[in-house]
């Protein structure tokens, strides 16, 4: 779990770095790599930050972490495969 000063560093040092927004159970999930981004305040149980709207989770990547380069976006259905089929 990355917090939100870690991820904007990570996105300032390393600018190949592409983050990926997927959906998830009705919210969305920002994720750096395979670690999501927590609240600004940790929660126990650590939980990734959630957004009830794609455009509340791309405006926190360029508003929050700085961030302006391509975004990946990822709609879950079914789990990946790994070969782009679905099952």
């Amino acid at each position: 779990m990355l917090t939100a000063p870690k991820a904007k560093t990570l996105l300032e040092y390393d600018p190949g770095i592409i983050p990926v927004i997927f959906e998830c159970d009705g919210y969305f999930e920002i994720a750096i790599g395979l670690q999501p981004i927590a609240p600004q305040r940790m929660t126990t149980p650590q939980t990734a930050r959630k957004f009830k709207t794609l455009g509340a989770a791309y405006s926190y990547l360029r508003n929050f972490l700085n961030y302006r380069g391509d975004v990946h976006i990822r709609l879950v259905d079914e789990p990946p495969t790994g070969t782009g089929e679905t099952l």
